[in-house]
């Protein structure tokens, strides 16, 4: 029976140590991907960019090249979102109207700053043009 409980004890303990650790990871995983997000889609695109060079290990003439192709894509999307922008700004303001039918005063309180929040680190993200490598 000592053996057992001996045994108990350290199972107990790797299996918390396990559980502490995977809570740990996965919110310094959820603190970087909602710190990206509220960057702006910039940002998005830089850590892509990083992260895609470190995987294909890149020599430095074809970083340069990616960081063209890279640039020249952003424009791109640029363009696009400034097209498509009324459209999803519409979506957004009723899909936040919905959600605030559903809200008691103090969470439509704290939706309204959130928004107004991401609105203006996107809407600055959007004044920021990228500028292209040479």
């Amino acid at each position: 029976m000592k053996k057992f409980r001996g045994f108990l004890g350290v199972f107990l303990i790797f299996f918390l140590g396990v559980v502490f650790g995977a809570l740990l990871a996965s919110g310094a995983i959820y603190a970087k991907m909602w710190g990206l997000i509220e960057a702006g889609p910039e940002t998005v695109a830089e850590f892509t960019i990083q992260r895609l060079n470190g995987e294909l290990k890149l020599d430095d003439l074809q970083k340069r090249e990616f960081q063209r192709i890279a640039d020249r894509t952003r424009l791109k999307l640029r363009a696009i979102r400034y097209r498509t922008q009324p459209e999803v700004a519409e979506t957004i303001d009723a899909a936040e109207s919905d959600l605030r039918g559903i809200l008691n005063p103090k969470q439509q309180r704290k939706l309204r700053d959130l928004m107004k929040r991401f609105r203006e680190q996107w809407r600055d993200e959007a004044v920021e043009a990228p500028t292209p490598s040479s």
